[in-house]
């Protein structure tokens, strides 16, 4: 009979990690970005005490899941990756100044259940900004790195969620199929701007941001849509669509 996966440590040892890029700027971009930031990850990883668990590399931000029992060492492991990476970002673009927002983002996580749905919520992060539709097909991610070939991920990784356990893969595909929790409270940035969000809206439907105040039921949509899809937030909607924010609060509930 497999064992139980393991309970998550009154210690708190489960971290959710979040970097972003300075002015949500596509840090990484390109493919080339990613494969170097993933080449200082594992350089780095050496003899650190540090474990992934899982991790999403996206446009302009990365989430991992990590277990540390050292706060220190791992706030270390966070500022040597970000570190190198600023270096070579900075080269590449041939820029100067913060490459990212904050050194980086962590939450604690409380208990097996958390731990398991930020498992999921983290690898369901492309399907969620729309880039794929399934998330086998997200190449930047740790999901297919526990069916298959490892790269950041190790044993160790696996026996951390879920103790030696033969029948991990059954247990961790049911964990993902089961998932529906998409609109989580873990820490999170949203890949598009306001503006670029309004641009493709205007584009879809060839007419200006103004002209959906007209039409009640599209201005519900697209208002709901701007929130699940962007930062943006009631007061801004309210200035760019010109409406009050009494209006847009009524949207968003449905009233």
């Amino acid at each position: 009979m497999p064992r139980k996966p393991r309970k998550c440590s009154k210690n708190l040892y489960y971290h959710h990690i979040m970097v972003q890029g300075i002015n949500r700027e596509y840090i990484f971009g390109k493919e080339e970005y990613i494969q170097k930031y993933i080449e200082i990850i594992l350089n780095k990883i050496k003899n650190s005490c540090i474990n992934i668990l899982a991790y999403c590399i996206m446009n302009n931000h990365a989430h991992f899941l990590i277990y540390s029992q050292n706060l220190e060492a791992l706030s270390k492991f966070m500022q040597r990756i970000n570190l190198a990476y600023s270096r070579y970002y900075n080269s590449k673009k041939e820029r100067i100044g913060y490459v990212f927002r904050d050194r980086f983002l962590s939450e604690d996580i409380l208990n097996q259940n958390q731990l398991f749905n930020c498992l999921c919520y983290i690898h369901y992060n492309p399907v969620k900004a729309k880039i794929v539709n399934d998330i086998r097909e997200y190449k930047y991610s740790s999901y297919n790195e526990f069916l298959g070939e490892k790269i950041i991920l190790n044993q160790e990784s696996l026996n951390l969620l879920f103790g030696s356990s033969s029948n991990f893969k059954y247990q961790f595909i049911n964990i993902h199929n089961n998932y529906s929790n998409i609109k989580s409270n873990f820490i999170d940035v949203k890949e598009k701007s306001i503006q670029e969000f309004i641009n493709e809206i205007e584009q879809r439907y060839n007419k200006s941001i103004f002209e959906f105040r007209e039409e009640k039921d599209l201005l519900r949509k697209i208002i709901n849509q701007a929130r699940d899809e962007t930062d943006v937030t009631i007061r801004e909607l309210s200035k760019i669509l010109k409406i009050s924010k009494t209006t847009v609060n009524r949207y968003i509930n449905n009233l």
